[in-house]
């Protein structure tokens, strides 16, 4: 690896040639603010809040597009530069939805006035990114109070047709990270820029309704979106409805998925919270049953093993127990449709399971991941009852008590001993992945060594079901 030298304020660095100032910064623990940029993907420069000050050059270079140079001397916070990103931030919530950042509890737009986490519990405002907002963090940072602008707020209607996934354009800022995520990674291509000035805006194919549009319902826009412009259904008071009922009984399946999205928001290393904990604190708020998804998985791959021993060797079997590969197929590949070998969800296993686990009333099934596609899943086919995010559960949490890293753990309701995972190497829990390189591996069936590949993304489905999948024994998609 090359590289070369830079100063960093003030402090000397060798860094990678060719890498960005932001990547350089990063690197070397320095903090830049950002909005538009998501790591992974190329940078646009769309939103301006990490410039920096380059000496030499005569205006404020973004960070996130501006490659370094040997002996390049960079400023990344000085007054100046703290100026333009503040301005910059004025210019965005001059066209964004006002409660952002003025609390309509206490009637106050001052940024020392609002209090981020009594945000997550309070009822008076109607965005689901309160309080955890990347646009209102920065806001906060650099100390946004009353506007200097005249407020040009936008009054869209919100697209709620899919019924999982909402998209409210009042809270988009144009950052394009669901654009590019859809169309670069995912290869939907079905989110994309529209109109001009300050018209621009994000808008499903040909304008339709994401009903309407060639959404899969991946929910990897969910994902990457910095602001409540796109977000997925929530059920926060319906579950602590149910719970705290006593006509049914509540009955959840926990995935570890959310512990890390829990360790965020409480802010505390990963180990502290854990599935026995998050146990103890779903009882703590009047769930009958609490069990964690690791069967449903085993399972779930149970099936898939039972479709590769008795398919391999007569062509190249394709398997999904993905609903956004389904649906992505269906779309952009009808002629393969009955080429892939389905199998179930751990979602769909938990709704057999929940009748197995001794209840004497009827049961609610509350599935716990942060696998956005699941809550889509969960929404269109009535597999479960409601589907809950980390998010979800942090926010049900702050409203009723429970935190999971503070409570003494308990015990599943039920665990299954399932052994070990058939074809571990194939069949196991793979994260979602922005690059396009498809993972291979092998396994050995029936007595034959099989070339596999697993596709982590829609854009390496799309490169597989394209032709490349028949160089393999065994193909796993995922979304």
């Amino acid at each position: 690896m090359e590289t070369v030298n830079v100063t960093i304020n003030g402090d000397k660095f060798a860094v990678e040639q060719g890498s960005t100032i932001l990547e350089a910064a990063r690197a070397n623990g320095v903090y830049i603010p950002t909005l538009c940029h998501f790591q992974g993907i190329e940078g646009r420069a769309n939103c301006r809040m990490c410039v920096v000050e380059v000496e030499g050059m005569r205006t404020f270079q973004p960070s996130c597009v501006t490659k370094v140079r040997d002996g390049m001397v960079i400023n990344t916070d000085t007054e100046r530069v703290r100026d333009a990103r503040k301005n910059t931030l004025q210019l965005i919530l001059a066209h964004h939805a006002v409660d952002c950042h003025h609390c309509l509890r206490i009637g106050s737009s001052s940024e020392e006035n609002l209090d981020p986490y009594f945000c997550e519990m309070c009822f008076w405002c109607d965005c689901v990114r309160d309080g955890f907002c990347e646009l209102q963090s920065l806001a906060r940072e650099y100390h946004v109070d009353v506007l200097p602008y005249i407020q040009h707020e936008a009054d869209y209607e919100e697209d709620r047709s899919l019924g999982s996934i909402t998209r409210n354009p009042n809270k988009c800022i144009k950052c394009r990270r669901c654009v590019d995520v859809c169309g670069k990674v995912q290869t939907v291509h079905n989110l994309s820029m529209a109109y001009r000035g300050r018209d621009i805006m994000v808008l499903p194919e040909m304008g339709n309704t994401m009903k309407n549009s060639s959404c899969v319902r991946c929910g990897h826009c969910v994902d990457v979106c910095p602001t409540g412009a796109i977000y997925m259904s929530e059920h926060i008071d319906e579950v602590l409805t149910e719970a705290h009922g006593y006509s049914e009984d509540a009955v959840a399946q926990v995935s570890d998925t959310v512990i890390p999205v829990l360790a965020q928001l409480y802010k505390v290393d990963e180990n502290q919270i854990t599935g026995e904990k998050i146990c103890a604190a779903l009882h703590r708020n009047g769930f009958s049953r609490v069990i964690s998804d690791d069967h449903a998985k085993a399972v779930a791959a149970s099936q898939a093993a039972a479709i590769i021993e008795k398919n391999v060797g007569h062509g190249t079997v394709i398997l999904s127990n993905s609903s956004a590969v389904k649906n992505f197929v269906e779309k952009f590949f009808p002629g393969l449709k009955d080429q892939i070998h389905l199998y179930d969800s751990p979602q769909e296993v938990f709704r057999e399971l929940a009748g197995d686990l001794g209840c004497n009333k009827p049961v609610k099934t509350v599935s716990i991941t942060d696998v956005k596609e699941l809550g889509a899943e969960g929404e269109e086919t009535g597999d479960v009852d409601y589907v809950m995010n980390g998010r979800e559960l942090y926010r049900m949490f702050l409203r009723s008590g429970g935190v999971p890293w503070k409570r003494r753990p308990e015990p599943f309701d039920k665990v299954w001993d399932d052994g070990e995972m058939p074809y571990a190497e194939l069949l196991s829990d793979r994260k979602w992945s922005l690059s396009d390189e498809i993972e291979e591996t092998s396994i050995t069936v029936n007595g034959k060594k099989c070339k596999c590949a697993t596709a982590r993304n829609l854009g390496q489905v799309r490169k597989l079901l394209e032709g490349s999948y028949r160089e393999y024994d065994v193909v796993r998609l995922q979304a």
